[in-house]
């Protein structure tokens, strides 16, 4: 039979394990009431939307474009979708690349007095507001007089300003994933005969994939509820775009949509938006799960 007397060389401190059981019960409560403080106004604010634009959540509200008078009183919501696409694709064409590039330059490549210059340079642009963005959006790619690119009000000027939105943010979250990797990973590469390049390329960024995914994340997200860029870029179109540049390139968006149904006195453009904001957040749910999927079988399969 065990013996499960106590070592008196070893004695157990009771009153120190009480008040450890108890120092922990008190962490666990108020971490749980800072989550339900934080997460119940979330909730409730789904649950409002859900409650009074349910009877608007159907197929023909999101494969429908807007009609009627006012305009959006009849129809759906599809010109807003299709154009979140369009101004997510254009975006992160632009962000991914460089704000990936700029991560791994300033964790492995740069030396340290410039790296310390352009980490400075990525945090103030993170802190520049978005209505800032928009009036540097207008001058470069849609105002029509002085330099500039000359797109017009459009996906194009509207996506590349989310862009730059973008890239300090995937810049930040790739510099500290890849500063998280232990240092052996890249040091055994080399010492096999990798270069820094290629140990870069086939050790420290599969290692640093899951947050890099998440950068990107956090960076559509931080872009698909912007209505101030689009507001000097691309505004809104009530129909279909036909190019992506000129007259015919502006697109709809869920958060304009919202914007603009919500400031008119028709109850059925504000039941409307309600309804579009759950759309809003369902879509933002399946562009998390799909970059999870595509993180998934890139490190399965590509890697």
């Amino acid at each position: 039979m065990a013996d499960h007397s106590v070592d008196p060389a070893f004695p157990v401190n009771k009153a120190y394990l009480r008040r450890k059981k108890f120092y922990d019960g008190l962490a666990m409560t108020f971490a749980l009431s800072a989550f339900l403080i934080g997460a119940f106004p979330v909730f409730h604010i789904i649950y409002d939307a859900i409650k009074i634009g349910y009877k608007y959540l159907n197929w023909n509200f999101i494969s429908t474009v807007p009609t009627g008078f006012p305009i959006g009183a009849e129809g759906g919501i599809l010109n807003a979708i299709i154009g979140d696409v369009y101004l997510v694709v254009i975006s992160s064409a632009l962000a991914v690349p460089i704000g990936i590039g700029a991560g791994l330059y300033l964790s492995l490549f740069g030396k340290k007095h410039i790296t310390g210059i352009l980490r400075l340079l990525n945090e103030l642009m993170l802190g520049i507001p978005s209505v800032v963005w928009g009036i540097v959006g207008f001058y470069v790619f849609s105002t029509n007089t002085g330099p500039g690119f000359h797109f017009g009000f459009s996906a194009l000027a509207g996506g590349l300003t989310l862009g730059f939105i973008m890239v300090p943010i995937i810049t930040l979250i790739t510099e500290q994933s890849v500063n998280q990797i232990p240092p052996s990973y890249i040091e055994g590469a080399l010492a096999l005969g990798a270069t820094k390049w290629q140990a870069t390329r086939t050790v420290i960024i599969k290692a640093a994939m899951s947050g890099i995914f998440i950068g990107i994340l956090l960076g559509v997200m931080n872009i698909i509820g912007q209505t101030a860029p689009l507001l000097f870029t691309n505004y809104y179109n009530t129909g279909m775009p036909t190019g992506i540049t000129g007259p015919g390139g502006a697109v709809g968006d869920l958060a304009m949509l919202i914007f603009i149904y919500i400031h008119e006195p028709s109850m059925i453009l504000h039941y409307k938006a309600e309804a579009a904001s759950v759309v809003l957040l369902l879509f933002i749910l399946i562009l998390d799960l799909g970059l999870r999927l595509i993180n998934y079988l890139a490190k399965k399969f590509i890697f």
